[in-house]
């Protein structure tokens, strides 16, 4: 599992990575899983390789998320993710930062979420969100419902009226927060309640991850 770990901030690196992840589409994965011609991405590598001795769903769909993540972070630029993981190597947390991505990922229960999390950690690569809130973030959108998260692409402060289940969600996995309570119109029953705001990890989601 260590080498696992410390294989995907190599990958995120690797410029072998940026090439293959160019050309194999989400049609071919299962054609290139079963080939090796993903084995040259490290945590890749190592993920197929369980995948073709075990051939679970599981397996699978857990080759698909690191995938759609390491898309996203391979759209930096080569110097950026270099940097990157020789400061990870320099603070001693490039197993630590490999682990936690894996753990997230594995849990997650759809292959959208990767690529948002692949997003923010991109925008961590390149300096616009350090590492704690980076990592609270990748947290936080996976205990979303992916459904729920097309609500911060609009969202509006206020009173969310017929949308306030969601917001309630959104509320407890730390995206809203709450901006008190005003009564509503008789006539209008929705007009009252809570008032949501992004917070800080509401906006950086949006800028970043949506």
């Amino acid at each position: 599992m260590s080498n696992l770990n410390k294989s995907l901030p190599a990958s995120i690196a690797s410029d072998e990575a940026t090439n293959l992840l160019a050309t194999i589409g989400d049609a071919g994965l299962d054609a290139a899983i079963s080939s090796g011609a993903l084995d040259g991405i490290p945590v890749l590598g190592i993920a197929t390789g369980l995948w073709r001795t075990g051939k679970g769903v599981q397996q699978a769909l857990f080759t698909r998320k690191i995938l759609r993540f390491l898309r996203e972070t391979n759209k930096v630029s080569d110097p950026e993710r270099k940097y990157f993981l020789e400061n990870l190597n320099i603070e001693g947390k490039s197993e630590e930062f490999g682990e936690t991505i894996l753990l997230i990922l594995d849990r997650i229960d759809d292959t959208v979420k990767p690529g948002i999390i692949g997003k923010l950690m991109a925008a961590h690569i390149r300096g616009e969100i350090d590492y704690a809130k980076a990592m609270r973030l990748a947290s936080i959108v996976s205990r979303c419902f992916v459904q729920d998260l097309e609500l911060v692409r609009s969202f509006e402060q206020g009173v969310q009226r017929e949308n306030t289940p969601i917001a309630e969600s959104l509320l407890a996995a730390g995206i809203l927060s709450d901006g008190g309570f005003v009564g509503g119109k008789a006539s209008d029953p929705l007009s009252g309640g809570t008032i949501f705001y992004l917070n800080e990890y509401g906006e950086l989601l949006l800028k970043f991850g949506l």
